[in-house]
């Protein structure tokens, strides 16, 4: 935490510019004044009992705003109200001084203060660093089937959710692997979910659902102009050479089945079940082709590899 930023808000001047004075040397001191005065960014606040009483509810939304990280609020008073001002502790504020401040102490208990707010911010980002491992598939490195479940959670819980979803499997995988052996097999596998990512947006997902499977998660996306977007996939993998780097130059197809929630299902299982069976279709139908939910015949003609 580079230069961290200490407010300082007090109703008396020469306080404030006695604090100014002694913090200004080693952090960022501010203020601020009007309505949101808690709104400005800060990494620690330092405030006397009367602006505290002012900001009671204004302090504890902000503090809960901050969660899981901790923002310290240091209140400082006069000897004669510490039983009073120690009953703020613990929910509003984290440390009190009494007047008249210290400078060494004033000083470390800041540093104190400071150094804990670090550590919950390094904590904060490992905690993401091993929420993102969780849910991130090691083959491919995008998304397992636990981001999966979860994402489409979400997104079906949405007030007038649309969704499609598509599966992919590769078409005579299994030859690949007995010819090239596993582990060019998984960088197959990997350079495929980069070809697919290429053409999707933003906003879709890719997930490895197991062996060669693929799950393409396309929010928002009605079936007409999902199965464009899929049949951009097809392409895209029939033009790719994989393998470029060990000279092999490698061609491989995908068959997919395609279902948008809710016209084709009315819930999570129902949808992935749905996609999956118009996979099956595909592969019976000769591979290398989109089926989509209730179509009579493959919607696409197998296209050639180079």
């Amino acid at each position: 935490m580079k230069n961290p930023r200490i407010l300082v808000l007090t109703s008396n001047r020469a306080n404030r510019h006695l604090l100014e004075g002694w913090l200004s040397k080693s952090y960022q001191v501010i203020s601020a004044s009007g309505d949101n005065v808690l709104d400005v960014p800060f990494d620690m606040a330092i405030l006397d009992a009367s602006v505290l009483t002012s900001l009671k509810r204004e302090a504890q939304t902000r503090r809960e705003r901050e969660r899981p990280v901790f923002l310290p609020f240091l209140l400082f008073t006069p000897r004669v109200n510490a039983v009073l001002a120690a009953r703020y502790l613990g929910r509003l504020v984290d440390e009190l001084i009494l007047t008249p401040i210290e400078m060494i102490e004033l000083r470390a208990r800041v540093n104190n203060l400071l150094q804990l707010r670090q550590l919950s911010l390094e904590l904060r980002e490992q905690y993401r660093a091993v929420k993102q491992l969780s849910v991130t598939d090691d083959v491919s490195g995008f998304h397992n089937t636990r981001f999966l479940h979860q994402y489409l959670d979400e997104l079906l819980s949405r007030p007038g959710a649309v969704v499609s979803l598509v599966f992919s499997d590769m078409d005579r995988f299994k030859s690949v692997v007995d010819t090239h052996g596993h582990l060019l097999g998984a960088k197959v596998l990997r350079e495929a979910a980069q070809v697919f990512h290429r053409h999707l947006d933003p906003e879709d997902r890719i997930v490895r659902y197991g062996g060669d499977e693929y799950v393409i998660i396309l929010p928002g996306q009605r079936k007409k102009e999902a199965l464009a977007k899929v049949e951009r996939l097809r392409q895209g993998l029939l033009a790719e050479a994989f393998l470029k780097q060990e000279g092999i130059r490698l061609h491989i197809t995908a068959s997919l089945g395609l279902a948008t929630y809710p016209d084709d299902a009315q819930d999570k299982r129902a949808l992935l079940a749905a996609a999956d069976r118009c996979l099956f279709q595909s592969k019976e139908r000769g591979k290398n082709r989109i089926t989509v939910t209730n179509d009579p015949a493959p919607p696409t003609k197998p296209g050639r590899a180079p």
